[in-house]
């Protein structure tokens, strides 16, 4: 069957299956028509958090969404919103990184090499979150905001790490921290794997109401 997407650049039609994900469309457009097509990717299976854009306005991974269900119309994809556009779909994360904590979420594991982690890996990240910036673009604040991925960390390090606690709790009492949070939780609806930024943002809030106890 045929689909239409629309690009900032244009519309174009792209052979596709009931399997077909946004990613593989964009991959049949660019090795048939778009040879110069933009976009960030990796994994092709939701884990690297790379290929991000917004899918007919809503933010998700176009590796995890299907074009059939959307095929009806055309499918709009543009890049993520509050990130700096590279071009076409593609756009430079740093000020989603900019804006995280001083966590060092991604760390050495505690597991020693006699028990190693299931997956065999010597590192662990923070919960399950891949820096895939949906969270900071379904957020509908509009005022300057460190972002629900970088509270959700700070919640994190705080809960792990207690000699980070106060830290982590400064960074979140910021002008640009929880209280420029609106609890819409956009950003728990659209997170990929489940990490519930809206949730950590209230425990950080709770715990400065509280008086940091």
């Amino acid at each position: 069957m045929k689909a239409t997407i629309v690009l900032p650049s244009g519309e174009f039609e792209v052979e596709i299956s009931e399997t077909t994900t946004v990613l593989d469309a964009l991959e049949t457009l660019r090795a048939t028509t778009r040879k110069d097509l933009r976009y960030r990717h990796s994994c092709h299976h939701g884990s690297c958090g790379t290929c991000g854009a917004l899918i007919n306005g809503a933010p998700a991974l176009m590796c995890l969404t299907r074009m059939a269900p959307l095929a009806d119309v055309p499918v709009r994809i543009e890049p993520l919103g509050t990130m700096q556009v590279i071009g076409d779909v593609a756009v430079h994360p740093g000020n989603f990184f900019d804006a995280m904590p001083d966590t060092g979420y991604v760390r050495k594991s505690n597991v020693t090499h006699d028990a190693p982690k299931p997956e065999g890996s010597p590192w662990e990240r923070f919960e399950a979150c891949i820096e895939c910036g949906i969270c900071v673009s379904a957020c509908p604040v509009t005022a300057p905001f460190d972002g629900p991925a970088a509270l959700a960390a700070a919640d994190r390090e705080r809960e792990e790490r207690p000699a980070q606690t106060e830290a982590m709790l400064d960074f979140a009492a910021k002008p640009r921290g929880v209280q420029a949070c609106e609890r819409r939780f956009a950003c728990s609806r659209a997170c990929p794997q489940g990490v519930a930024p809206g949730r950590r943002i209230e425990n950080l809030r709770k715990t400065l109401a509280a008086g940091r106890k």
